[in-house]
């Protein structure tokens, strides 16, 4: 009798504690929500004028200074915003799953424990989310009040005619998150020559495998400021081919007869002084006025520098997680699908901002927006992660960037492996392969050794990224089967 009443003096107590829980979970829920409207409102202020800035032809140094914090407070809101709903969603879905417990709550039962555990989780982290919420609305609110100038130069700038593609479609035809990087090297080009210079001008441009050197250098050929500022602009890969093998990008016969010539040299070139002097030299054979752009994964090139090198590196998180939305789900509006969203997020972190993953993933997304296929591809994922870390000690996107041999994904059965033994690029002139990875990614027939056509970009250098890859089956599979002994004598 006395453990009855026990037990149910144990069960009115913790339902009480619930109810004050509730309580109060409820209004700093409400209190957290108001915060989060109050900063998606702020947000869609600052991305409407970012979108504006980015449709004009802006020149000023300044201007664009101040249109890269514009672009990197917005992706910084964005990405708190996104993460913080997301992480609500997940933990409120399993709340869920533990409050429709079927069994009465009382102290036998352990699910009660886990039931006030998740939400002090719950309200803990809401606690400290609501800080970092207000701490970024006041950042941002700041950054407002000091558009009001931005606004009104803006409007001096002409505005960049541009077809009324979806978002997605425009991203994939367009050099993404590095405008600051182009002004800077075309402002280095126009810049006159500092009188009584003997030095050829040269700016080293240095960054990891795949960060978007090549393609950000042939942006600045095919602006028309500086297509209009030299005569000649020639691009030189392989610095030890024969004089004059180098490819024109443009040759015009103007009286001031200026040159740009752009040199990728390779990851392991070593300058010396003396290299160093002959480059130098070269100055007595160009046009007064003519520049040089130097590209290489090495920073050893910063020594033929006479300005300073500009370094590339891998977008921010949050201005990636931007990018990989809005390539994942196209046409579709990320706001209406939260769990889709919650995924991709995890999707997206995977990947280490990498842009061909995100092309190759973002096509198999948008194809089939479904949860459970969604759902499929992050699994995926996360098995090859674990298989390349169990293998090789290392996550499989680092081993691709040094070139060395990694497994990727595949749905086309998970007992088969795909090992990538190369990776190259090459230009449009040279031919690619005519299997595609999504046709490795789903397809059972694919064996052996084959190359795979990763990306074909679509924008300047049109590059098409291939992969050397050897298809591995289980050894069970490889073993053949022994055949049963003959009984029969003849």
């Amino acid at each position: 009798m006395e453990t009855f009443i026990s037990a149910i003096l144990g069960d009115l107590f913790s339902r009480s504690v619930s109810f004050v829980l509730n309580n109060y979970h409820l209004r700093r829920q409400k209190g957290v929500k108001d915060n989060l409207q109050a900063l998606r409102c702020v947000l869609l202020r600052i991305q409407a004028t970012a979108e504006e800035a980015e449709g004009r032809h802006i020149t000023n140094q300044a201007m664009l200074h101040q249109l890269q914090m514009l672009r990197e407070a917005m992706n910084k809101g964005c990405y708190l915003l996104d993460n913080f709903t997301y992480r609500m969603l997940q933990q409120e879905s399993s709340n869920v799953q533990v409050s429709d417990h079927p069994f009465p709550l009382s102290k036998f039962n352990p699910a009660k424990g886990l039931r006030f555990s998740t939400r002090r989780m719950i309200v803990a982290f809401q606690g400290d989310g609501a800080k970092e919420v207000q701490k970024m609305l006041g950042s941002l609110h700041s950054i407002i009040s000091d558009m009001a100038e931005f606004i009104i130069f803006l409007k001096s700038y002409p505005p960049i005619s541009r077809e009324p593609y979806s978002k997605h479609l425009f991203l994939e035809n367009c050099m993404f998150g590095r405008q600051t990087e182009l002004e800077k090297i075309i402002s280095f080009l126009l810049q006159p020559e500092p009188p009584g210079t003997e030095r050829l001008q040269v700016l080293p441009v240095t960054g990891p495998p795949r960060v978007g050197k090549s393609t950000l250098v042939e942006h600045v050929c095919y602006d028309e400021r500086v297509r209009n500022h030299f005569s000649t602009i020639i691009l030189c890969r392989d610095p030890t081919a024969p004089e004059g093998s180098g490819v024109v990008k443009k040759q015009s016969h103007s009286l001031h007869g200026r040159s740009l010539i752009v040199m990728e040299l390779a990851d392991d070139l070593v300058v010396d002084e003396r290299q160093c002097r002959n480059f130098y030299s070269s100055r007595n054979h160009m046009s007064p006025g003519s520049k040089v752009i130097v590209t290489s994964r090495s920073e050893n090139i910063m020594k033929l520098g006479t300005t300073a090198a500009l370094k590339l590196d891998f977008l921010s998180q949050e201005a990636y997680w931007y990018f990989f939305k809005v390539m994942a789900f196209g046409s579709t509006n990320p706001d209406d699908h939260p769990a889709l969203a919650s995924i991709a997020m995890e999707i997206a972190a995977g990947l280490q901002g990498g842009f061909l993953g995100a092309h190759a993933i973002c096509g198999f997304l948008r194809a089939n927006i479904h949860n459970w296929f969604w759902n499929m591809i992050l699994e995926c994922q996360r098995n090859n992660i674990e298989r390349n870390i169990l293998i090789f000690g290392e996550h499989p996107q680092s081993l691709l960037w040094k070139s060395q041999i990694a497994y990727v994904w595949t749905l086309s059965n998970i007992s088969v492996r795909v090992k990538v033994l190369h990776f190259q690029t090459r230009s449009p002139l040279n031919d690619v392969p005519k299997i595609r990875l999504h046709e490795v990614h789903t397809s059972a027939k694919a064996h052996g050794k084959l190359d795979v056509l990763v990306w074909k970009s679509g924008i300047p250098p049109y590059h098409s990224y291939i992969m050397k890859c050897e298809i591995e089956a289980p050894e069970d599979m490889m073993v053949k089967k022994k055949r049963p002994p003959s009984y029969l004598q003849i």
